[in-house]
């Protein structure tokens, strides 16, 4: 009687186990490093990146440190120029609920990006920065970006 008085006991905790052990999920934090794809274009540009964020700073609003490779495409009186482009940006993330506790953000960034051009292999700095939305699940880590900056409107998601 006692033995199975004592397995029925272990079966009917197995499921109320299971069920609390499944909360650890909504314990999920934003990941300290992110990849994902950057795609930009402005007035005759579109330039492409791979970029890394790793954040530097989180409170009640976080800070995340941008840098990527990618490529830059110019069209110029007719004839198009590909440079390779190296982003560097700082970007702000702002929200009205803690920054652990939300999905969607306000994303202020601001940078360079340095363009190096194939043929004369100069180094060529221009200034970057955007406002727009982002969002970021803790849970299933996928990010998405959407915002606009000095004339040119982008989209960015992670791998």
């Amino acid at each position: 009687m006692k033995k199975s008085l004592l397995i029925i006991s272990l079966l009917i905790l197995i499921p109320f186990i299971s069920v609390h052990c499944q909360e650890t999920d909504s314990l999920s934090s934003h990941s300290k490093l992110n990849y994902f794809i950057d795609f930009r274009t402005f007035i005759a540009t579109f330039q492409g990146s791979l970029n890394l964020d790793v954040q530097v700073y989180e409170g009640r609003n976080a800070i995340l440190l941008n840098q990527g490779i990618g490529f830059t495409s110019i069209t110029w009186n007719g004839e198009t120029d590909i440079s390779f482009s190296f982003p560097t940006t700082l970007s702000f993330l702002f929200g009205s609920l803690p920054y652990e506790q939300r999905t969607k953000h306000l994303e202020i960034n601001a940078g360079t990006v340095n363009l190096i051009d194939v043929e004369t292999q100069d180094i060529l700095p221009f200034p970057r920065a955007s406002i727009g939305y982002r969002y970021q699940n803790p849970e299933s880590g996928k990010i998405f970006r959407l915002y606009a900056g000095f004339l040119s409107v982008g989209v960015s998601f992670n791998l």
